[in-house]
């Protein structure tokens, strides 16, 4: 079974150092489970944390392509 996930904030906090913008934010991520006789055995949760980092203003220097 999988489930989409999509949450709506505001940045009110600091988060891993980085101050707070007061802007709204939005997380996706999906959450896979397995499941065997009606009950779940195993969780996979998959957070697009590179979409929430930039959202936050977090900047990442660009890979050298030869």
């Amino acid at each position: 079974m999988v489930v989409f996930l999509n949450g709506i904030g505001t940045y009110k906090g600091e988060f891993q150092g980085r101050p707070p913008t007061n802007k709204q934010v939005n997380i996706r991520s999906a959450d896979l489970y397995r499941i065997e006789n009606e009950k779940i055995v195993g969780h996979w949760d998959v957070v697009d944390q590179l979409n929430l980092l930039q959202q936050m203003g977090a900047t990442f220097p660009q890979a050298d392509q030869e």
